[in-house]
């Protein structure tokens, strides 16, 4: 079978994690690969394949490309998944999708009417695991939920020099770094909360904060932070056991615990790969929205990171106030 062709826009780190994955599958190639820095193209094109191109453009319309992996910087995902929607080429682009909600929706009703196929790069939920902790959830082993609770902090600031994390014209902070995830996970499991409170550690960006999302019946907490380490982890306690995702971003793993029971779920697959087979399957087969992350999820998870924004204060030098408002209506 002939590869799936990829064009990587953005040669950051994020671009070498995936790219050291998607070289191992058996169904997907780098073939054109463009850098606002051509030196950083062109040591990553060594690497891991594809011809450099001096401009973002020419990449994305090179022979061979089938699809285009979006992965600059946040702040930028809006005007490259819009260059390649112009040009008639799929879209996988990276979290956060785009600046806010309202973005997010313009960019998939252009892909709409351009019939272009545009999904998120959310991982997590392209692999077994999260997949498996849904059946289970849905499938009423473990009762009535109870309780949800929810870690995902590391001390990014500490072991990194990269200014992204804590400059605000590039969407730097721990909500769209890490809390992102957090709160997909939430809604993948339980959908739209009734009620969203969020209290954040804020420095001209947040640097941690504890959110809590009211369902009927119980609560999901989360805590994020960029800034110490305070876990990685997913718990949901029910009324008859409960599941235990460790490293819930990333699991290869997650447990389940009943009354008269318990059992492991394991894989020990290229969880990136994955996703990129996911996707060049389903624009080879046609479809123009993804099946694992349709737009509505990347939508209504965008304006819940907009609520939580809008209750600590954090708003982003290229909206208005007036762009956070309206989560629940979507």
């Amino acid at each position: 079978m002939r590869k799936f062709g990829w064009a990587y826009i953005g040669c950051g780190g994020i671009a070498h994690t995936t790219a050291k994955e998607l070289v191992q599958t058996k169904d997907n190639k780098i073939v054109a690969v463009w850098n606002r820095t051509k030196s950083k193209a062109e040591d990553f094109a060594k690497q891991y394949g594809g011809t450099v191109y001096d401009t973002a453009e020419e990449a994305i319309n090179a022979a061979g490309v089938e699809g285009v992996y979006v992965n600059v910087n946040g702040d930028k995902h809006g005007e490259y998944t819009r260059l390649s929607i112009k040009n008639n080429k799929p879209v996988l682009c990276e979290k956060p999708f785009t600046v806010n909600a309202k973005e997010t929706k313009a960019i998939f009703d252009y892909a709409k009417e351009k019939d272009v196929y545009v999904s998120e790069a959310m991982w997590t939920w392209h692999n077994e695991t999260a997949l498996k902790v849904k059946e289970w959830v849905k499938s009423g082993v473990i009762g009535d939920i109870h309780s949800v609770d929810s870690a995902f902090a590391v001390p990014l600031v500490n072991d990194s020099t990269n200014s992204r994390l804590t400059t605000l014209s590039m969407l730097g902070g721990a909500l769209v770094d890490l809390g992102i995830y957090n709160i997909t996970y939430c809604y993948e499991l339980f959908g739209m909360p009734e009620k969203i409170e969020c209290n954040a550690k804020m420095n001209e960006v947040d640097y941690s904060e504890r959110i809590t999302f009211d369902y009927p019946g119980f609560k999901a907490t989360m805590f994020v932070s960029m800034e110490e380490d305070g876990g990685h982890f997913f718990e949901i306690k029910g009324s008859k056991g409960s599941i235990s995702i460790p490293k819930f971003h990333m699991a290869k793993e997650a447990i389940l615990k009943t009354d008269s029971t318990e059992e492991t779920f394991e894989v020990q697959d290229l969880l990136y790969g994955k996703q990129f087979s996911n996707v060049a399957a389903e624009i080879r087969s046609g479809k123009k929205v993804g099946e694992k992350i349709p737009p509505k999820s990347t939508i209504d998870v965008m304006a819940l990171m907009d609520e939580c924004r809008r209750q600590i204060g954090l708003v982003y030098p290229m909206e208005d106030s007036e762009d956070l408002n309206g989560w629940q209506s979507t």
